[in-house]
């Protein structure tokens, strides 16, 4: 189950400085202020405004999640195995191909949804959120 994460003003201003020359990073972050550090309401803000469809909240399972979901399945393969040891801010660009093939939406997009998503990950730890899923039923 994927827990409610809420980033304080002064985590995303080290975010800022982390990713200070992705401005597709600097871009979702602004989101994310909106929110109020809300990364769940962030991203799917940031796939609403860019026509990703689907993003509706569903009674069972909320759009971030399912995505988060998608992306552990990526993200936590074998040969990731290195973002463990330094995985913030690289662990966007992988998230961003992740995205990029579930969403087909157009290049740019996915950079800024995984944005949330690696800030996400980031807060649960790696190897939280890799064994995360897999205790799940």
């Amino acid at each position: 189950m994927v827990s409610e994460k809420i980033v304080t003003p002064e985590q995303i201003a080290l975010y800022r400085e982390q990713l200070a020359d992705n401005q597709e990073a600097l871009a979702a972050l602004d989101v994310i202020e909106e929110w109020d550090g809300d990364l769940a309401d962030a991203a799917e803000s940031i796939a609403k405004r860019n026509g990703v469809e689907g993003v509706e909240t569903n009674a069972d399972l909320r759009w971030f999640s399912q995505k988060l979901k998608e992306c552990h399945q990526f993200i936590c393969q074998p040969k990731y195995e290195d973002l463990r040891k330094n995985y913030f801010p690289a662990l966007i660009p992988p998230l961003s191909d992740c995205l990029l093939s579930s969403l087909g939406c157009p290049p740019g997009v996915p950079g800024l949804i995984a944005t949330p998503f690696a800030i996400y990950i980031a807060q649960e730890g790696m190897d939280k959120f890799c064994q995360s899923f897999n205790q799940q039923p």
